[in-house]
Formats: structure tokens, sequence, C-alpha cells
């Protein structure tokens, strides 16, 4: 299963989906392992989770791999644009080769931390879950990956009850 926090404003989910469902726009800055889309630069990156294993010939930047301490999951970026990260991938297993996993491996990098509304979803969350959490994907997404854009900005549903100040 993958994790894709991608194209700054965009996430997807990898689960091995089988619907295709409508759009659902999602409303908080994309974020895991303190990386925010559009934001953080590759330069923070390497301060929160160290030099990890760097590709030149990823996104318009380059790229960098991180394993968690464990061994069971890699953490993927992209950078873009002046150096800002544009994609972060997180999936089930190691993605880098043998000789690369001790340059890769980071303790700063938890596989099950959450993400999502309230950080509810994590690694190897459901199908049903994910959908329960996020809403239904946009359009583009296929069956084997959902994909969610956020808002630059939102409009937070007003609730009765709630006191409005002027």
């Amino acid at each position: 299963m993958k994790i894709i926090l991608a194209l700054i404003t965009s996430l997807a989910v990898s689960i091995a989906m089988g619907d295709e469902l409508p759009l659902s726009p999602v409303c908080w800055p994309l974020n895991f392992a303190g990386i925010i889309l559009g934001v953080t630069t590759d330069s923070e990156v390497q301060r929160l989770l160290g030099n990890g294993v760097f590709r030149e010939d990823e996104g318009d930047t380059g790229g960098r791999y991180f394993i968690d301490a464990k061994y069971t999951a890699t953490l993927h970026t992209e950078s873009y644009t002046d150096n800002v990260v544009g994609e972060v991938t997180v999936q089930e297993g190691v993605a880098v080769s043998p000789t690369e996993m001790d340059t890769a491996t980071t303790q700063w990098f938890n596989p099950q931390q959450g993400f999502g509304n309230w950080h509810a979803l994590h690694l190897g969350s459901t199908k049903l879950e994910v959908k329960k959490n996020l809403g239904k994907p946009v359009k583009g997404s296929s069956k084997d990956t959902w994909r969610y854009d956020s808002k630059c900005a939102c409009e937070i549903e007003v609730f009765e009850g709630v006191n409005s100040f002027v």
C-alpha cells in the first residue's frame, strides 16, 4: 500500500481501491513527517529527517528516500521549483537497494504517524476508513490510486449553537 501526498495540492492513497468515485476536495495543509507540501524545502527535509538517499533525476530538483528504523516502510520526497517539496510518498517495504539502506535509515520517520482529518488515518488504513475520513476522491483517481485535492481557501460550515462575533 502507498500513501501519496502529491503535486503540492493533492493527496492520493493507494489501497487496492475498486470504485471510481466523484470529487471531494479537502481543506487543510497536506503534510506527513513534518513535511508540508508546497511549503517545506529540501534543506528543511534534511534537517527533519537527515540526508537520506538523494536522486537528482527525480522531480525538478531531486528526490530523497528515507527508511524507518525497523525497515518496514519508505518515505520518498520529490522537490520542484525553488527546491520546494511537491510530492511525498509513503509505502510499505523498502524502496532502496540493500547498499543504500544505512544511508536511508532515519529514526525520525514513523510510518504509523497519522494523516487526514484529526490524523485518524495511517499506513494500512482500509478503503472504508479512508472514504469515511477524506470523503470520495477527485476525478483522475484510478482503481489503485485515490487522489484528494486541497483548496487554498475553505469555507467552514456554520453549526447551530455556535456564537459568532462581529
